[in-house]
Protein backbone atom coordinates (compact mmCIF):
# COMPACT_ATOMS: atom_id res chain seq x y z
CA UNK A 1 0.00 0.00 0.00
CA UNK A 2 1.25 3.49 -0.86
CA UNK A 3 0.58 6.71 0.98
CA UNK A 4 1.82 10.26 1.48
CA UNK A 5 3.58 11.36 4.65
CA UNK A 6 4.81 14.59 6.19
CA UNK A 7 8.44 14.06 7.03
CA UNK A 8 11.57 16.20 7.05
CA UNK A 9 13.23 13.95 4.49
CA UNK A 10 10.54 11.97 2.67
CA UNK A 11 7.03 12.46 1.31
CA UNK A 12 5.96 8.91 0.31
CA UNK A 13 5.72 5.55 2.01
CA UNK A 14 5.07 2.11 0.57
CA UNK A 15 4.21 -1.01 2.56
CA UNK A 16 4.47 -4.67 1.59
CA UNK A 17 0.68 -4.91 1.25
CA UNK A 18 0.69 -7.63 -1.42
CA UNK A 19 3.29 -9.05 -3.81
CA UNK A 20 2.94 -6.16 -6.27
CA UNK A 21 3.93 -3.64 -3.62
CA UNK A 22 6.69 -5.92 -2.32
CA UNK A 23 8.13 -6.29 -5.83
CA UNK A 24 7.85 -2.54 -6.43
CA UNK A 25 9.82 -1.94 -3.23
CA UNK A 26 12.61 -4.30 -4.31
CA UNK A 27 12.76 -2.57 -7.71
CA UNK A 28 12.77 0.88 -6.11
CA UNK A 29 15.65 -0.03 -3.79
CA UNK A 30 17.71 -1.28 -6.75
CA UNK A 31 16.96 1.99 -8.55
CA UNK A 32 17.89 4.12 -5.54
CA UNK A 33 21.11 2.14 -5.02
CA UNK A 34 21.98 2.83 -8.65
CA UNK A 35 21.50 6.55 -8.05
CA UNK A 36 23.79 6.34 -5.02
CA UNK A 37 26.47 4.52 -7.03
CA UNK A 38 26.25 7.14 -9.79
CA UNK A 39 26.61 9.96 -7.28
CA UNK A 40 23.16 11.51 -7.67
CA UNK A 41 22.57 11.56 -3.91
CA UNK A 42 23.43 9.86 -0.64
CA UNK A 43 21.39 6.82 0.38
CA UNK A 44 20.03 8.64 3.44
CA UNK A 45 18.57 11.30 1.14
CA UNK A 46 16.93 8.79 -1.21
CA UNK A 47 15.23 6.21 0.98
CA UNK A 48 14.83 4.71 4.41
CA UNK A 49 13.69 1.23 5.45
CA UNK A 50 11.52 0.72 8.52
CA UNK A 51 10.71 -3.00 8.88
CA UNK A 52 8.02 -3.50 6.19
CA UNK A 53 7.78 0.15 5.09
CA UNK A 54 9.90 2.01 2.52
CA UNK A 55 10.14 5.80 2.83
CA UNK A 56 11.26 7.90 -0.16
CA UNK A 57 10.67 11.08 -2.16
CA UNK A 58 8.61 10.71 -5.31
CA UNK A 59 10.64 13.55 -6.90
CA UNK A 60 13.65 11.23 -6.91
CA UNK A 61 11.91 9.20 -9.59
CA UNK A 62 12.31 10.79 -13.02
CA UNK A 63 11.85 9.33 -16.48
CA UNK A 64 15.43 10.06 -17.51
CA UNK A 65 16.95 8.47 -14.41
CA UNK A 66 14.62 5.50 -14.73
CA UNK A 67 15.69 4.90 -18.34
CA UNK A 68 19.39 5.22 -17.55
CA UNK A 69 18.85 2.65 -14.81
CA UNK A 70 17.11 0.40 -17.36
CA UNK A 71 20.14 0.74 -19.65
CA UNK A 72 22.43 -0.26 -16.79
CA UNK A 73 20.30 -3.05 -15.31
CA UNK A 74 19.25 -4.68 -18.60
CA UNK A 75 22.37 -3.78 -20.56
CA UNK A 76 22.51 -7.24 -22.17
CA UNK A 77 19.31 -6.34 -24.08
CA UNK A 78 20.46 -2.86 -25.15
CA UNK A 79 21.64 -3.18 -28.76
CA UNK A 80 22.95 0.39 -28.89
CA UNK A 81 25.24 -0.37 -25.94
CA UNK A 82 26.65 -3.38 -27.78
CA UNK A 83 27.38 -1.12 -30.73
CA UNK A 84 29.08 1.47 -28.51
CA UNK A 85 31.31 -1.18 -26.97
CA UNK A 86 32.34 -2.51 -30.38
CA UNK A 87 33.01 0.96 -31.79
CA UNK A 88 35.22 1.82 -28.82
CA UNK A 89 37.90 -0.43 -30.35
CA UNK A 90 40.46 1.26 -32.58
CA UNK A 91 40.50 -1.58 -35.06
CA UNK A 92 37.50 -3.66 -36.05
CA UNK A 93 37.34 -7.13 -37.53
CA UNK A 94 34.99 -8.16 -40.33
CA UNK A 95 32.93 -10.09 -37.78
CA UNK A 96 32.53 -6.98 -35.60
CA UNK A 97 31.45 -4.91 -38.60
CA UNK A 98 28.92 -7.59 -39.52
CA UNK A 99 27.62 -7.66 -35.92
CA UNK A 100 27.18 -3.86 -35.82
CA UNK A 101 25.08 -3.99 -38.99
CA UNK A 102 22.94 -6.74 -37.50
CA UNK A 103 22.45 -4.69 -34.33
CA UNK A 104 21.39 -1.63 -36.35
CA UNK A 105 18.37 -3.62 -37.56
CA UNK A 106 17.77 -5.67 -34.40
CA UNK A 107 14.37 -4.20 -33.45
CA UNK A 108 11.83 -1.62 -34.59
CA UNK A 109 13.32 1.40 -32.83
CA UNK A 110 16.86 0.62 -34.03
CA UNK A 111 15.55 0.44 -37.61
CA UNK A 112 13.67 3.72 -37.15
CA UNK A 113 16.61 5.65 -35.70
CA UNK A 114 19.28 4.34 -38.07
CA UNK A 115 17.00 3.95 -41.10
CA UNK A 116 19.09 2.97 -44.13
CA UNK A 117 22.48 3.49 -42.49
CA UNK A 118 24.91 0.66 -43.13
CA UNK A 119 27.98 0.74 -40.96
CA UNK A 120 31.42 1.15 -42.43
CA UNK A 121 34.61 2.55 -40.93
CA UNK A 122 33.85 5.89 -42.61
CA UNK A 123 30.54 6.55 -40.80
CA UNK A 124 31.55 5.40 -37.32
CA UNK A 125 31.11 8.88 -35.80
CA UNK A 126 27.68 9.30 -37.40
CA UNK A 127 26.43 6.17 -35.65
CA UNK A 128 27.95 7.21 -32.33
CA UNK A 129 26.28 10.64 -32.61
CA UNK A 130 22.93 9.04 -33.46
CA UNK A 131 23.13 6.92 -30.33
CA UNK A 132 23.95 9.94 -28.16
CA UNK A 133 21.10 11.99 -29.61
CA UNK A 134 18.53 9.20 -29.32
CA UNK A 135 19.78 7.31 -26.26
CA UNK A 136 16.67 7.71 -24.11
CA UNK A 137 14.36 6.87 -27.00
CA UNK A 138 16.38 3.75 -27.84
CA UNK A 139 16.28 2.63 -24.22
CA UNK A 140 12.59 3.35 -23.76
CA UNK A 141 11.34 1.58 -26.86
CA UNK A 142 13.69 -1.39 -26.54
CA UNK A 143 12.64 -1.81 -22.90
CA UNK A 144 8.94 -1.07 -23.35
CA UNK A 145 8.45 -3.57 -26.17
CA UNK A 146 10.95 -6.22 -25.11
CA UNK A 147 9.27 -9.60 -24.56
CA UNK A 148 11.75 -10.35 -21.80
CA UNK A 149 11.55 -6.80 -20.42
CA UNK A 150 8.63 -4.48 -19.61
CA UNK A 151 6.22 -6.16 -22.04
CA UNK A 152 6.61 -9.42 -20.12
CA UNK A 153 5.18 -7.82 -16.99
CA UNK A 154 2.86 -4.97 -17.95
CA UNK A 155 0.83 -3.27 -20.67
CA UNK A 156 3.41 -1.53 -22.88
CA UNK A 157 1.21 1.57 -23.13
CA UNK A 158 1.28 2.06 -19.35
CA UNK A 159 4.99 2.85 -18.91
CA UNK A 160 5.39 6.23 -17.14
CA UNK A 161 1.64 6.80 -17.19
CA UNK A 162 -0.15 8.22 -14.16
CA UNK A 163 -2.20 5.93 -11.94
CA UNK A 164 -4.97 4.44 -14.04
CA UNK A 165 -8.38 3.00 -13.31
CA UNK A 166 -7.00 -0.46 -14.15
CA UNK A 167 -3.77 -2.03 -12.87
CA UNK A 168 -1.00 -1.85 -15.48
CA UNK A 169 0.29 -5.39 -14.87
CA UNK A 170 -0.28 -8.34 -17.20
CA UNK A 171 -3.57 -10.13 -16.45
CA UNK A 172 -4.57 -7.25 -14.17
CA UNK A 173 -5.03 -4.92 -17.14
CA UNK A 174 -8.35 -5.49 -18.93
CA UNK A 175 -10.74 -3.97 -21.42
CA UNK A 176 -13.44 -2.82 -18.99
CA UNK A 177 -16.00 -2.45 -21.75
CA UNK A 178 -15.73 -6.09 -22.79
CA UNK A 179 -14.71 -7.98 -19.66
CA UNK A 180 -16.15 -6.12 -16.70
CA UNK A 181 -18.61 -8.90 -15.84
CA UNK A 182 -16.35 -11.87 -16.44
CA UNK A 183 -13.63 -10.70 -14.04
CA UNK A 184 -15.88 -9.55 -11.21
CA UNK A 185 -17.36 -11.53 -8.33
CA UNK A 186 -21.08 -12.34 -8.53
CA UNK A 187 -21.33 -10.01 -11.56
CA UNK A 188 -20.42 -7.03 -9.34
CA UNK A 189 -17.77 -5.03 -11.23
CA UNK A 190 -16.87 -3.15 -8.07
CA UNK A 191 -15.40 -6.30 -6.53
CA UNK A 192 -12.44 -6.45 -8.98
CA UNK A 193 -9.05 -5.28 -7.68
CA UNK A 194 -8.04 -2.32 -9.88
CA UNK A 195 -5.26 -0.85 -7.73
CA UNK A 196 -2.58 0.73 -9.86
CA UNK A 197 0.57 2.65 -8.94
CA UNK A 198 3.22 4.35 -11.06
CA UNK A 199 5.75 2.49 -8.93
CA UNK A 200 4.52 -0.78 -10.45
CA UNK A 201 6.85 0.19 -13.33
CA UNK A 202 9.66 -0.98 -11.03
CA UNK A 203 8.34 -4.55 -10.77
CA UNK A 204 10.44 -5.90 -13.71
CA UNK A 205 13.61 -5.16 -11.72
CA UNK A 206 12.43 -7.35 -8.84
CA UNK A 207 12.06 -10.56 -10.84
CA UNK A 208 14.91 -12.83 -11.89
CA UNK A 209 16.12 -12.30 -15.44
CA UNK A 210 15.49 -15.88 -16.53
CA UNK A 211 12.89 -17.21 -19.00
CA UNK A 212 10.84 -18.42 -16.05
CA UNK A 213 11.08 -15.34 -13.82
CA UNK A 214 10.75 -15.60 -10.05
CA UNK A 215 9.92 -13.14 -7.28
CA UNK A 216 10.07 -14.41 -3.70
CA UNK A 217 7.57 -12.57 -1.53
CA UNK A 218 9.01 -13.39 1.89
CA UNK A 219 8.06 -9.96 3.18
CA UNK A 220 8.70 -10.53 6.88
CA UNK A 221 10.98 -7.51 6.55
CA UNK A 222 12.07 -5.42 3.57
CA UNK A 223 15.75 -6.15 4.18
CA UNK A 224 15.09 -9.90 4.08
CA UNK A 225 12.85 -9.43 1.03
CA UNK A 226 15.56 -7.53 -0.84
CA UNK A 227 18.42 -9.85 0.10
CA UNK A 228 16.48 -13.00 -0.81
CA UNK A 229 15.57 -11.74 -4.27
CA UNK A 230 19.10 -10.51 -4.89
CA UNK A 231 20.24 -14.14 -4.64
CA UNK A 232 18.20 -15.17 -7.69
CA UNK A 233 18.28 -11.90 -9.62
CA UNK A 234 20.96 -12.85 -12.15
CA UNK A 235 20.76 -16.62 -11.84
CA UNK A 236 20.54 -18.59 -15.09
CA UNK A 237 18.47 -21.13 -13.19
CA UNK A 238 16.64 -19.29 -10.39
CA UNK A 239 14.60 -22.40 -9.61
CA UNK A 240 17.80 -24.22 -8.58
CA UNK A 241 19.10 -21.17 -6.74
CA UNK A 242 15.79 -20.68 -4.94
CA UNK A 243 15.44 -24.24 -3.73
CA UNK A 244 19.13 -24.54 -2.89
CA UNK A 245 18.80 -21.44 -0.73
CA UNK A 246 15.67 -22.83 0.91
CA UNK A 247 17.73 -25.89 1.77
CA UNK A 248 20.24 -23.65 3.54
CA UNK A 249 17.59 -21.39 5.09
CA UNK A 250 15.24 -23.98 6.56
CA UNK A 251 16.46 -23.45 10.11
CA UNK A 252 15.25 -19.84 10.24
CA UNK A 253 12.30 -19.86 7.81
CA UNK A 254 9.37 -20.80 10.00
CA UNK A 255 6.56 -19.80 7.65
CA UNK A 256 5.12 -20.57 4.23
CA UNK A 257 6.79 -18.64 1.41
CA UNK A 258 4.91 -17.10 -1.52
CA UNK A 259 6.71 -17.13 -4.88
CA UNK A 260 5.36 -15.27 -7.91
CA UNK A 261 6.41 -16.62 -11.30
CA UNK A 262 6.11 -15.09 -14.76
CA UNK A 263 6.82 -17.19 -17.80
CA UNK A 264 7.53 -15.31 -21.01
CA UNK A 265 5.13 -17.44 -23.04
CA UNK A 266 2.23 -16.72 -20.66
CA UNK A 267 0.36 -13.44 -20.30
CA UNK A 268 -0.33 -13.86 -16.59
CA UNK A 269 1.46 -14.25 -13.28
CA UNK A 270 1.31 -17.48 -11.30
CA UNK A 271 1.58 -17.99 -7.56
CA UNK A 272 3.56 -20.77 -5.95
CA UNK A 273 3.25 -21.40 -2.21
CA UNK A 274 6.22 -23.14 -0.63
CA UNK A 275 4.94 -24.75 2.54
CA UNK A 276 7.04 -25.38 5.63
CA UNK A 277 6.81 -29.13 4.96
CA UNK A 278 8.29 -28.62 1.49
CA UNK A 279 11.07 -26.44 2.90
CA UNK A 280 11.85 -29.25 5.35
CA UNK A 281 12.18 -31.72 2.46
CA UNK A 282 14.45 -29.39 0.50
CA UNK A 283 16.61 -28.99 3.60
CA UNK A 284 17.18 -32.75 3.73
CA UNK A 285 18.39 -33.09 0.14
CA UNK A 286 22.08 -33.85 0.58
CA UNK A 287 23.06 -32.82 -2.95
CA UNK A 288 20.59 -30.66 -4.86
CA UNK A 289 22.60 -31.24 -8.03
CA UNK A 290 21.35 -34.82 -8.03
CA UNK A 291 17.80 -33.74 -8.95
CA UNK A 292 18.99 -31.64 -11.90
CA UNK A 293 18.53 -34.67 -14.11
CA UNK A 294 18.82 -34.63 -17.89
CA UNK A 295 17.01 -37.84 -18.79
CA UNK A 296 17.94 -39.18 -22.18
CA UNK A 297 14.68 -40.34 -23.76
CA UNK A 298 16.45 -41.25 -26.99
CA UNK A 299 19.43 -40.08 -29.02
CA UNK A 300 17.54 -36.98 -30.17
CA UNK A 301 15.55 -35.91 -27.12
CA UNK A 302 16.30 -35.08 -23.49
CA UNK A 303 13.77 -34.59 -20.71
CA UNK A 304 14.79 -32.27 -17.87
CA UNK A 305 13.37 -33.47 -14.57
CA UNK A 306 14.34 -30.79 -12.04
CA UNK A 307 11.07 -28.87 -12.41
CA UNK A 308 9.00 -32.06 -12.15
CA UNK A 309 10.81 -33.11 -8.98
CA UNK A 310 10.64 -29.69 -7.31
CA UNK A 311 6.96 -29.27 -8.25
CA UNK A 312 6.24 -32.69 -6.74
CA UNK A 313 7.92 -31.62 -3.50
CA UNK A 314 5.95 -28.37 -3.46
CA UNK A 315 2.65 -30.15 -4.06
CA UNK A 316 3.43 -33.18 -1.87
CA UNK A 317 3.05 -35.55 -4.84
CA UNK A 318 4.85 -38.90 -4.79
CA UNK A 319 7.49 -39.38 -7.47
CA UNK A 320 7.07 -43.14 -7.98
CA UNK A 321 6.66 -42.72 -11.75
CA UNK A 322 9.91 -40.77 -12.14
CA UNK A 323 11.85 -43.31 -10.09
CA UNK A 324 10.45 -46.22 -12.10
CA UNK A 325 11.25 -44.43 -15.36
CA UNK A 326 14.88 -43.98 -14.32
CA UNK A 327 15.15 -47.57 -13.08
CA UNK A 328 14.27 -48.94 -16.52
CA UNK A 329 17.52 -49.61 -18.39
CA UNK A 330 18.02 -48.40 -21.94
CA UNK A 331 19.99 -50.26 -24.55
CA UNK A 332 23.21 -48.50 -25.57
CA UNK A 333 23.70 -47.82 -29.27
CA UNK A 334 26.83 -47.59 -31.38
CA UNK A 335 26.63 -43.81 -31.15
CA UNK A 336 25.50 -43.31 -27.58
CA UNK A 337 25.99 -44.87 -24.17
CA UNK A 338 23.11 -44.13 -21.81
CA UNK A 339 23.95 -42.61 -18.42
CA UNK A 340 23.92 -44.41 -15.10
CA UNK A 341 21.25 -42.70 -12.99
CA UNK A 342 21.74 -44.73 -9.79
CA UNK A 343 22.93 -41.77 -7.72
CA UNK A 344 20.04 -39.61 -8.97
CA UNK A 345 17.62 -42.44 -8.17
CA UNK A 346 19.05 -42.76 -4.67
CA UNK A 347 18.36 -39.06 -4.06
CA UNK A 348 14.84 -39.32 -5.53
CA UNK A 349 14.08 -42.28 -3.25
CA UNK A 350 15.20 -40.23 -0.24
CA UNK A 351 12.89 -37.40 -1.34
CA UNK A 352 10.03 -39.81 -2.03
CA UNK A 353 10.40 -41.32 1.43
CA UNK A 354 9.95 -37.87 2.98
CA UNK A 355 6.89 -37.22 0.80
CA UNK A 356 5.48 -40.58 1.90
CA UNK A 357 5.75 -39.46 5.48
CA UNK A 358 9.19 -39.32 6.97
CA UNK A 359 12.05 -41.49 8.12
CA UNK A 360 10.19 -44.59 9.35
CA UNK A 361 11.48 -46.67 6.39
CA UNK A 362 15.09 -45.61 6.88
CA UNK A 363 16.24 -48.73 8.76
CA UNK A 364 14.67 -51.13 6.28
CA UNK A 365 15.99 -49.16 3.31
CA UNK A 366 19.50 -49.52 4.69
CA UNK A 367 18.84 -53.25 5.07
CA UNK A 368 17.60 -53.44 1.46
CA UNK A 369 20.70 -51.62 0.20
CA UNK A 370 23.06 -53.90 2.13
CA UNK A 371 21.20 -57.02 0.98
CA UNK A 372 21.47 -55.99 -2.67
CA UNK A 373 25.20 -55.45 -2.36
CA UNK A 374 25.59 -58.91 -0.80
CA UNK A 375 23.61 -60.43 -3.67
CA UNK A 376 25.98 -58.81 -6.19
CA UNK A 377 28.89 -60.56 -4.49
CA UNK A 378 27.21 -63.97 -4.35
CA UNK A 379 25.86 -64.46 -7.88
CA UNK A 380 27.13 -63.72 -11.43
CA UNK A 381 26.49 -60.29 -12.97
CA UNK A 382 24.25 -61.67 -15.71
CA UNK A 383 22.01 -63.30 -13.07
CA UNK A 384 21.86 -60.02 -11.13
CA UNK A 385 20.72 -58.24 -14.31
CA UNK A 386 18.14 -60.93 -15.04
CA UNK A 387 16.53 -60.73 -11.60
CA UNK A 388 16.71 -56.95 -11.66
CA UNK A 389 14.76 -56.81 -14.94
CA UNK A 390 12.09 -59.10 -13.47
CA UNK A 391 11.76 -56.88 -10.39
CA UNK A 392 11.58 -53.69 -12.49
CA UNK A 393 8.95 -55.25 -14.75
CA UNK A 394 6.83 -56.36 -11.79
CA UNK A 395 6.92 -53.02 -9.98
CA UNK A 396 6.33 -51.03 -13.17
CA UNK A 397 3.19 -53.03 -13.94
CA UNK A 398 2.18 -52.85 -10.27
CA UNK A 399 2.24 -56.64 -9.98
CA UNK A 400 3.40 -56.60 -6.38
CA UNK A 401 2.68 -60.30 -5.78
CA UNK A 402 4.99 -61.12 -8.67
CA UNK A 403 7.63 -58.78 -7.21
CA UNK A 404 7.53 -60.62 -3.89
CA UNK A 405 7.76 -63.99 -5.65
CA UNK A 406 10.86 -62.90 -7.58
CA UNK A 407 12.34 -61.53 -4.36
CA UNK A 408 11.90 -64.91 -2.64
CA UNK A 409 13.43 -66.71 -5.63
CA UNK A 410 16.43 -64.36 -5.56
CA UNK A 411 16.90 -64.86 -1.83
CA UNK A 412 16.85 -68.64 -2.31
CA UNK A 413 19.22 -68.54 -5.29
CA UNK A 414 21.75 -66.18 -3.71
CA UNK A 415 21.52 -67.49 -0.15
CA UNK A 416 21.06 -63.92 1.15
CA UNK A 417 18.32 -63.38 3.75
CA UNK A 418 16.12 -60.34 3.00
CA UNK A 419 14.97 -59.07 6.40
CA UNK A 420 13.41 -55.99 4.78
CA UNK A 421 11.02 -58.15 2.72
CA UNK A 422 8.53 -58.61 5.56
CA UNK A 423 7.49 -54.95 5.27
CA UNK A 424 6.83 -55.41 1.57
CA UNK A 425 4.78 -58.53 2.19
CA UNK A 426 2.73 -56.66 4.79
CA UNK A 427 2.02 -53.43 2.89
CA UNK A 428 3.81 -53.01 -0.42
CA UNK A 429 2.28 -49.65 -1.35
CA UNK A 430 3.37 -47.93 1.84
CA UNK A 431 6.86 -49.43 1.68
CA UNK A 432 7.51 -49.11 -2.02
CA UNK A 433 10.65 -47.03 -1.46
CA UNK A 434 12.26 -50.08 0.16
CA UNK A 435 11.69 -51.96 -3.10
CA UNK A 436 13.10 -49.06 -5.13
CA UNK A 437 16.17 -48.97 -2.90
CA UNK A 438 16.80 -52.69 -3.38
CA UNK A 439 16.47 -52.51 -7.18
CA UNK A 440 18.67 -49.43 -7.46
CA UNK A 441 21.35 -50.98 -5.25
CA UNK A 442 21.66 -53.83 -7.75
CA UNK A 443 23.29 -51.28 -10.09
CA UNK A 444 26.91 -50.30 -10.08
CA UNK A 445 27.41 -46.98 -8.29
CA UNK A 446 27.46 -43.85 -10.46
CA UNK A 447 29.61 -40.81 -9.83
CA UNK A 448 28.01 -38.60 -7.18
CA UNK A 449 30.32 -35.71 -8.08
CA UNK A 450 28.59 -35.21 -11.41
CA UNK A 451 25.10 -35.82 -10.13
CA UNK A 452 25.08 -39.40 -11.27
CA UNK A 453 25.04 -38.56 -14.96
CA UNK A 454 28.25 -40.04 -16.20
CA UNK A 455 28.85 -40.58 -19.90
CA UNK A 456 26.64 -37.70 -21.00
Amino acid sequence: MKGTIENENFDTKMETYDWRYSASIVGLIKYFNYLVDKGYAAESDLYQIEDDVLLYNKESITEERYLLFVEYYFQEYMHHRDIEKILSDDELTDEQIKLVNLKLKSNAIMKKVFKDIKFSLENKEIIIDQIKENRLLLIKETYRSGRSLYANFANINSLFQDVGSICRLQNYNIDTGKKSKSISYNWDFKTYNFEDEKEFDFIPFAFSKSYESFFINNNYSIKQLFNTNNLISNSDNPRSTLFSELKNSADFIDFDVEVITKNRDKDYFETLYIRKDAIRIFSKIKNYKAIKIKYRVNENYNRYLEKEVSDSILNNIKIDALIEMLLKPKQDTAKYKYPNYSYNIKTLIEINTLIYGGDKMDKQMKSAYASAKRVMKEIPENKVDSYKQKLISAITFKDYDRFCQVLLQLSSYSGVVFDFAYDLFGNFDENKNIAYTFINALNKESNKDNGGKANE
